[in-house]
């Protein structure tokens, strides 16, 4: 609205500085011209060939033929004879004085009609009735720029003082008739706009107040569905710390689970290499039998050798006396081996035996372990299908929250949407009651504008 009020501000400013121009150059500009000619015909009546504006038909143009016939009248009179010459010099004095003191009055009239006074006219009382004519269409032409000038102003006043109403209603002829038919279409024009805006703002005031109500039961139900959304949203991802807690503990209890599976595994392992250790043990202790045995029989025989020796020796004499020192030293080693090796043997027996039962017990225990493995491997299979049913119900559950804030989120981001259109559709409201008031200052003239036809835009 400011801006169609703008607009009538500056049309109505166009309208003056064209008001100005047109009567500078249709009126003013010719009347000075005129002026000009007549001071020549004074002076030369022969000098000037052509008047200005005589072709034109309004009273610029009676004054143009009037000047017209003062210098063909100037001309007819140097074509006289001596004596009337006299006559004449002396009407041509006459004459000019007449036309200078006509041409002080015009120059009066004209000067100030150029400095915006239009209400000056010119003293029609000569003795000429052709002065009189001439002063006399000065005259009329001086009133009708005022006439028009006045009203064109009264119009325009009126429309600054956002009164539409008031139309120029003299009649006019000619560029003033075009200037009553423009102001009056513009008035006309801007009391269509300002009705077309008065209806279009009481239009939009109720169209606004409709869209704030919907608005606001729309913020309502919004602010709602958020604190609903909200709720759901919390108790979304407490389930989702719980899912994935039991997940944890369900992957926790799988590790351990395999921890133990592992430590079966090795277990029966070293079972397997403890019972290969015994078989070993049995193996080493009947080769050491075996050698024991040998070393025995080597006693044996030492012993045969050492008596056989003692003999030759107890032969030989004194001769053999050292030797058979010698001899019964070694048969008393040989005995003491013998006797070693028996109780060697013994002892290799007994852990022959105890090793053979242990043998038997590690072969019990791998079996036994074997099995515990075996339920400890299925238990830990049971354990890993938990563990990934819950990191894919908790993936789930996961998915589900995200889901679930995304909505909040977009449940938040539209309550705070409809908040700053409910702002938005109230300052619009504001604005379309301060354009429904600013509207309402022009006064109107509503009869006249429902019958005058629209103009097509």
């Amino acid at each position: 609205m400011v801006t169609a009020a703008m607009v009538g501000v500056g049309v109505i400013a166009v309208l003056t500085v064209a008001l100005y121009f047109f009567i500078r150059l249709s009126i003013t500009g010719p009347l000075l011209g005129l002026v000009r000619a007549a001071t020549q015909i004074a002076q030369d009546p022969a000098s000037v060939d052509d008047v200005p504006a005589i072709a034109r038909a309004d009273e610029l143009g009676e004054m143009a033929r009037a000047v017209a016939v003062f210098r063909d009248n100037g001309v007819k009179v140097g074509e006289m004879s001596q004596a009337e010459t006299e006559q004449r010099s002396r009407t041509a004095s006459e004459r000019a004085a007449m036309m200078a003191s006509l041409r002080a009055a015009f120059g009066e009239v004209v000067d100030a009609a150029v400095a915006g006074d239009f209400s000056r006219r010119v003293d029609a009382s000569f003795p000429d009735d052709e002065l009189n004519e001439l002063a006399s269409s000065v005259n009329n032409l001086v009133a009708t720029v005022d006439t028009g000038l006045e009203e064109t102003g009264r119009v325009l006043a009126a429309l600054a003082d956002t009164n539409l109403s008031v139309r120029m209603t003299g009649n006019y002829q000619g560029a003033f008739g075009a200037l009553k038919n423009s102001t009056n279409q513009v008035g006309e024009q801007l009391a269509r706009i300002v009705t077309q805006l008065r209806q279009t703002s009481r239009s939009l005031k109720t169209a606004t107040g409709e869209i704030l109500s919907g608005a606001n039961d729309l913020s309502e139900r919004t602010t709602r569905q958020a604190a609903t959304v909200e709720e759901t949203s919390a108790a979304v991802e407490q389930l989702a710390g719980t899912v994935g807690q039991n997940a944890a503990h369900a992957a926790e209890a799988s590790t351990k689970a395999e921890a133990v599976m592992r430590s079966a595994d090795q277990g029966g392992t070293i079972m397997s290499q403890a019972n290969e250790a015994m078989e070993k043990i049995t193996e080493s202790s009947a080769k050491i039998s075996n050698i024991i045995g040998l070393i025995d029989d080597i006693a044996f025989q030492t012993n045969l050798l050492a008596l056989n020796a003692s003999v030759e020796a107890a032969r030989a004499g004194d001769a053999g006396k050292g030797f058979a020192v010698v001899a019964v030293e070694v048969r008393r080693l040989a005995q003491s081996a013998a006797g070693a090796s028996a109780e060697i043997k013994q002892l290799i027996d007994r852990s022959v035996s105890e090793v053979a039962s242990g043998s038997r017990l590690v072969a019990e225990a791998a079996e036994r372990l074997s099995s515990v493995r075996d339920a400890v491997r299925e238990n830990s299979s049971l354990l890993e299908g938990i563990a990934q049913a819950s990191r894919e119900q908790a993936s789930a559950i996961e998915e589900v929250n995200i889901a679930v804030r995304t909505m909040d989120e977009m449940t938040q981001h539209n309550a705070a949407l409809v908040e700053e259109t409910n702002a938005a559709i109230e300052q619009t409201e504001a604005q379309a009651s301060e354009l429904d008031r600013i509207v309402a200052v022009f006064k109107l003239d509503e009869p006249a504008l429902q019958k005058a036809p629209r103009r097509a835009a």
